[in-house]
């Protein structure tokens, strides 16, 4: 054999022995290998977020897709779920809402926990779960700035559930726990639901006296005095005036209130 041949031969099985001469050389595209490097799963947060913008555009089907990567990564997240819970509500989806904001409730036994979920539960149509939730998060709360939140929210679920005692009790001891304008303007609210317009007045009234530049206790005034009127037969023309002078002082405060205006003329005020 050719001497030169043969060491060509020698040459080629020595470097057979170091890769695949069956396979082609493709050399590596930079682009791609930086693409692959960068090509990391999102984080918890950063799902959180794209969902946050998606929900915002309006899509919260996309949302929910976000979340759903975000609790397969991170199961049991009491974050995850009560956000899943809020988007399953904006898509009128209530029992899957009522779901995942108990899973959340479940996962983070906190007050903030059931500040949040307790309004999710009253939305998806039970109003006697929100209300047990608060309850069960009221003794962790200690002092009135934690209890405040709870009370505000029990007063709406025991209201939305027509329990008007249990309403009424949460929205005084609201007014103990925090006093001002916005408690006074809870307790009327409360008053209303349950039927008791004289008193109603009164809250209002004492949110007016706290705070003469509150709409929402002029609103509220103005309102227990016009339905006293209508049950009365709109024979006592003081209550009557009543209620056209809170609805004036609420108008003079803030005139851009439409509601309030059409009110006014589909009574004749």
């Amino acid at each position: 054999m050719n001497p030169m041949r043969s060491a060509i031969l020698t040459a080629l099985l020595l470097a057979s022995g170091c890769r695949d001469w069956s396979k082609p050389v493709i050399p590596q595209d930079p682009e791609l290998a930086a693409l692959a490097k960068d090509a990391a799963p999102p984080t918890r947060d950063e799902l959180h977020a794209s969902a946050s913008k998606l929900s915002k555009q309006g899509d919260a089907r996309a949302a929910l897709r976000a979340l759903q990567r975000a609790l397969a990564m991170q199961p049991a997240d009491p974050q995850t779920e009560f956000l899943m819970a809020r988007e399953y509500l904006a898509l009128g989806e209530r029992a899957s809402a009522l779901e995942f904001a108990t899973l959340a409730s479940l996962h983070d036994a906190s007050p903030a926990r059931a500040v949040a979920c307790a309004p999710i539960m009253v939305a998806a149509g039970a109003p006697q779960r929100a209300a047990s939730l608060i309850e069960s998060a009221l003794p962790a709360a200690g002092d009135a700035a934690l209890r405040a939140p709870l009370l505000q929210e029990l007063v709406a679920a025991r209201s939305a559930a027509g329990e008007h005692d249990g309403s009424l009790a949460a929205a005084r001891e609201l007014v103990a726990a925090a006093p001002g304008a916005a408690s006074q303007a809870i307790l009327g609210d409360a008053l209303l639901r349950a039927g008791q317009l004289a008193d109603a007045e009164d809250a209002f009234r004492a949110g007016t006296a706290v705070d003469p530049r509150s709409t929402v206790c002029w609103n509220g005034l103005g309102t227990a005095a016009l339905n006293r009127w209508i049950a009365g037969g709109k024979v006592d023309q003081s209550v009557r005036a009543r209620a056209v002078a809170a609805f004036e002082a609420s108008l003079a405060i803030d005139p851009d209130q439409p509601k309030v205006a059409r009110l006014m003329a589909s009574h004749g005020l």
